[in-house]
């Protein structure tokens, strides 16, 4: 299996926020959403890749003698560091915009 995409504490954004099917075993479940900055908590190696929670959501709770609900990896994506953005690219985009 390839290695996790992401590491515990790393800044990721949801870039697919579809959790019908998941919601639909248990609507208790709290899910991300596209928009917001979450912080990695913890991987889960699984069948079909790797698991991420969030700092932001537990579902630890919801499902007692189940794993916590975990997030595909493929569903989120990296948030580049702040010294990766160039202030006069950002700058030049506010103002045309």
């Amino acid at each position: 299996m390839n290695p996790p995409l992401f590491h515990p504490g790393q800044a990721v954004v949801c870039t697919n926020d579809d959790f019908t099917v998941l919601l639909a075993q248990n609507p208790a479940i709290q899910t991300p959403k596209r928009g917001p900055i979450y912080l990695v908590r913890g991987l889960f190696d699984t069948a079909r890749g790797y698991g991420l929670t969030l700092a932001e959501i537990n579902n630890a709770g919801v499902a007692p003698g189940f794993p916590e609900a975990n997030f595909h990896e493929s569903r989120f994506a990296v948030l580049p560091d702040v010294e990766e953005l160039s202030l006069a690219e950002l700058l030049e985009e506010s103002v045309t915009a």
